[in-house]
């Protein structure tokens, strides 16, 4: 993993001015990667958690081969972003355990950012950053759609400054400058923050025990006082106290936040159902983090400027997807877009049901059922026997846009791949 952050170190100084200093080979390469910090403005405490790494491959005389194949990378040729992305890919994989809690997989940052369908204008917040994937995210989905992200407003925290680095130059290579708040750990057990956004993102460590610290539950809790043995419901009432009149959160829980007995836990639940927050539940493909086979779900919370809405919708997407890189499962875009589709036409009134797929279901019904968010009970399985003209058709239309779509990347894949490999990830 050390390895890995100062190969993401030096793909985010390979688009700096710098560059061509660090690669002649001559120079102090953590001095000069300082200099460029403080010259530029950037608060250079913020890289120090990279620092040790680099000088230990420094020390291990590899940074001058590290140095030579990274130069070989054209910017021009293979945006820089995206190599930042592939290796972050390889160095999560290698993580093993507990990968999870250091990366967010990009099929569900992908699937966030078309679910809350952010604008330049929104004021963005991920409270437990991670590497930066949510935002990312955004900004890649708002340059595609010939946005300016420079005047982007972001902020992250993170309980890990290693995570905070990473997730700042996940971010400044694509043109955005966040704004970096106190620690996790500080802020979480206050119930809420000092400033409000237009779009929140999480991916925050499950079932988290003493979150609270030293400090007890004297946080202010809109929907009642988390348990101090689980931070689940600190995380998802913090995340909507951080939402602005309109605003909208998309949150990765574990499965089981959704079917709590805990009595703390089914209260707020029930407290936030009954108030309108949760607008749907996605039950996602399991295998899809490295390392745990934790089964999640993504929650997509509103505060609605008009009253509470009468029903939630709720998504069972967990035979979607396939195994690419063993044993991960990853959603293709065409899932993503199918999710994505059916949460706005039910927001715009046009979906109700989609059998084997999705349901609305009333708020009441809900209430009877101990106000368990549980998307494989209400979404009724598809039994009847497919149409097998319309099958081929669209199983036709469909090859032909993989084709068209693999035709486009295949260049690019491989010049990443390449990459990769000489630089042993």
């Amino acid at each position: 993993m050390e390895f890995g952050d100062v190969v993401l170190v030096l793909l985010y100084m390979r688009g700096s001015p710098a560059w061509q200093v660090l690669a002649d080979g001559s120079s102090n390469v953590e001095r000069t990667i300082v200099a460029d910090w403080s010259a530029n403005g950037e608060d250079v405490d913020l890289l120090y958690p990279l620092l040790q790494p680099l000088r230990k491959t420094v020390e291990a005389r590899q940074m001058a081969p590290l140095l030579e194949l990274i130069d070989r990378i054209d910017p021009d040729e293979v945006p820089l972003p995206q190599v930042f992305g592939a290796v972050l890919d390889q160095v999560s994989g290698a993580v093993g355990k507990g990968g999870g809690g250091f990366y967010t997989p990009r099929a569900i940052t992908g699937l966030a950012s078309g679910l809350l369908e952010p604008a330049q204008s929104d004021r963005v917040l991920d409270p437990c950053c991670k590497t930066g994937g949510f935002l990312a995210a955004i900004a890649d989905r708002l340059i595609g759609q010939g946005e300016a992200v420079e005047r982007l407003t972001v902020a992250i925290s993170d309980y890990s400054g290693r995570s905070c680095a990473l997730a700042y130059l996940n971010l400044r290579l694509r043109g955005v400058v966040p704004q970096v708040l106190p620690r996790a750990a500080e802020s979480l057990p206050s119930g809420a923050p000092e400033s409000r956004y237009d779009v929140v993102t999480a991916n925050p460590p499950f079932n988290l025990s003493n979150w609270s610290g030293d400090r007890g539950l004297g946080g202010w809790w809109r929907y009642g006082a988390p348990p101090a043995h689980n931070s689940n419901f600190a995380w998802l009432q913090y995340i909507f106290a951080s939402l602005n009149p309109g605003g909208r959160a998309a949150v990765v829980m574990p499965y089981g936040a959704g079917l709590s007995e805990n009595t703390q836990e089914r209260n707020i639940r029930a407290a936030m159902l009954d108030d309108g927050v949760v607008s749907a539940v996605i039950a996602l493909p399991g295998q899809m983090f490295p390392g745990t086979d934790i089964p999640v779900a993504l929650w997509l919370l509103r505060r609605s400027l008009a009253g509470p809405p009468e029903e939630v919708l709720f998504v069972d997407a967990t035979e979607m997807g396939s195994v690419q890189q063993r044993p991960r499962r990853t959603l293709s875009g065409a899932d993503i877009d199918k999710i994505v589709e059916t949460y706005r036409g039910w927001r715009e009134h046009r979906i109700d049901t989609v059998a084997g797929f999705a349901a609305a279901v009333p708020l009441e019904r809900i209430r009877s059922d101990g106000y368990r968010l549980n998307p494989r009970v209400y979404v009724t399985p598809l039994n009847e026997a497919p149409d097998l003209q319309t099958r081929a058709r669209q199983v036709d239309e469909l090859t032909q846009r993989l084709d068209r779509l693999a035709e486009q990347a295949a260049r690019l894949d491989r010049t990443i791949e390449a990459h990769l490999k000489e630089l042993s990830l």
